[in-house]
């Protein structure tokens, strides 16, 4: 268990996660990703919810899993209360926790370097149609498939982030560096590598905690959204449209020290 107290920041525990937390986790990644733009583009085509709805059917897969440490940051320090932080990290490569006697998947720890860029963009369909979130989500899975490939080759052994949120008013108290830490700290002991796919504005959180930029895919969301501007309130209060913009996927990695 890891506590961390402060008087200028919210007292907080890490626990594991159970299968009650399901609800809030999923509520809380919807929560962290409501100015997300790639979040919100494809929240106008497939529902408010579709993040949320998603995020909980991957969470209740990836809890049954051994390879998989899901924890939550809990506010006070006795772990009683509400849910303010969460990740989850993934072993790649380790034995199973079964019994057998099978032995652990060789170790990959040469030092991070920039790896090729992704796939180019999926086209449309037909010349004359245009592009949208489903060739936008083709792209992105072919380059996170792209990246595992070189990030993960046969005979790898790491951890890896699959996904981490903060509750918006918690943002900036040490919880989302803290619930990194928790990981890295178990990466260094075995002397593995770490990794994750960075969403634009998570980052710098990684890259405090030591993970470096390996590769990324930059793409303007506009191509994709069809003429639909995206809707904000303006200095005045009224509704107004502006563009999606470019956003960035980063791959980050760390070495073990």
């Amino acid at each position: 268990m890891a506590t961390q107290s402060s008087a200028a920041r919210t007292p907080f525990c890490i626990v594991p996660a159970t299968v009650d937390d399901l609800d809030v986790l999923a509520q809380l990644s919807g929560d962290a990703f409501l100015n997300d733009t790639h979040t919100l583009l494809k929240a106008h085509w497939l529902g408010n919810n579709s993040h949320r709805d998603e995020t909980k059917e991957d969470l209740a897969r990836l809890l049954t899993n051994e390879r998989v440490d899901m924890l939550v940051a809990r506010k006070s320090e006795d772990g009683a209360g509400e849910i303010i932080g969460s990740i989850v990290w993934v072993k790649v490569g380790y034995p199973k926790n079964d019994g057998s006697d099978a032995p652990a998947r060789p170790m990959f720890t040469s030092k991070a370097t920039t790896l090729p860029p992704p796939p180019a963009p999926v086209p449309p369909p037909f010349p004359d149609s245009p592009l949208t979130i489903a060739e936008l989500a083709k792209t992105t899975s072919n380059a996170m498939t792209h990246y595992i490939d070189h990030l993960m080759p046969p005979g790898t052994q790491c951890r890896l982030i699959n996904r981490m949120n903060v509750a918006p008013g918690y943002q900036g108290q040490g919880i989302g560096s803290a619930l990194i830490k928790w990981g890295t700290d178990k990466a260094d002991a075995d002397g593995v590598f770490c990794w994750v796919s960075s969403s634009m504005d998570g980052y710098h959180v990684y890259a405090k905690a030591g993970f470096v930029e390996v590769g990324r895919q930059e793409l303007c969301l506009d191509d994709y959204a069809q003429g639909v501007k995206r809707r904000v309130l303006g200095d005045d209060g009224k509704e107004v449209e502006e563009d999606w913009g470019v956003y960035v996927w980063r791959w980050m990695r760390r070495d073990p020290k």
